[in-house]
């Protein structure tokens, strides 16, 4: 009876203690991340006079005009459409290469995968190396190019990836791979037709962190296109030609930051049901 007493009296206890943390962790979300998007969404839709003279206040009359100057000073159409393209093929091709070299590891079915794997593991870590990859670019003639720029991107992605499908590859029995041999299923056809449906999930935080890094990516561009091409420009080099050392256009450079987010928040709004999912999946699959 006691001890029952005594679990009926810690019950609202804890409970208590997990709706502060709750709360507590919510607003620690709100202040780190909630603030500053609201602060420039504010910014963007702010007067420059107004701005400069107070920061800190809200626009006394909306300016929508921001977002038609900096979309169109900044000849940001181009630049969204270039930056698609750099990072739904660079993180494309950094997906598939991540699932072609993490089932041979899970496998076993290369010497030295542990070794590799560790290597792999370590370049979660490792900063990237500008200079060498500057210097690579001029070799290997993929210096200001559309197709050079992919393929230098395609790597920063990759170690994360194989590690995580290499995790879920894991988690699949061997016996389908045997039974596929047996039925004289090539390696590629039963990556494609098995592998990737039970992957999909990692398959999906894989493409998606490339995609982020790539489009958020700003020294990248710096060093691997040249100033005078500008067809080139991602949308990292249009935002920040509104930010310089002697002249800043504060309202305008928070109206580009916007329109340039707005896509990928839409892309992990529509995909949030399967990240979901996706954690779910690993964290049972773990």
């Amino acid at each position: 009876m006691t001890t029952a007493a005594g679990a009926m009296t810690a019950a609202p206890a804890l409970r208590r203690r997990r709706t502060a943390a709750r709360v507590l962790t919510g607003v620690l979300i709100l202040l780190l991340f909630g603030v500053p998007v609201l602060y420039i969404t504010m910014v963007a839709f702010e007067r420059s006079a107004h701005f400069l003279a107070s920061p800190m206040t809200p626009p006394a009359s909306p300016q929508l005009g921001n977002f038609a100057t900096a979309w169109s000073g900044a000849n940001l159409a181009r630049e969204l459409i270039n930056t698609v393209v750099y990072s739904v093929v660079a993180s494309g091709l950094s997906t598939l290469l991540a699932l072609l070299m993490a089932f041979p590891l899970a496998r076993r079915l290369i010497r030295g995968h542990q070794a590799l794997y560790a290597l792999l593991a370590v370049g979660l870590f490792l900063p990237l190396s500008i200079i060498p990859l500057f210097i690579e670019a001029r070799m290997l003639h993929l210096f200001n190019n559309m197709p050079g720029y992919i393929l230098l991107h395609i790597e920063p992605g990759m170690p994360l990836g194989v590690v995580l499908l290499t995790a879920f590859v894991l988690a699949i029995p061997a016996e389908l791979d045997e039974a596929a041999w047996v039925d004289g299923v090539s390696y590629l056809r039963y990556l494609g037709r098995v592998i990737v449906p039970l992957t999909a999930p990692a398959l999906l935080i894989t493409f998606l962190y490339g995609m982020l890094g790539v489009w958020n990516d700003i020294i990248g561009p710096t060093v691997l296109l040249a100033a005078t091409s500008q067809n080139l420009f991602p949308t990292a080099l249009g935002v920040y030609s509104y930010y310089g050392l002697n002249e800043s256009y504060y309202t305008l450079f928070a109206a580009a930051v916007v329109i340039v987010s707005l896509p990928l928040v839409l892309l992990f709004a529509g995909t949030q049901r399967q990240l979901i999912r996706a954690s779910m999946a690993g964290s049972v699959k773990g």
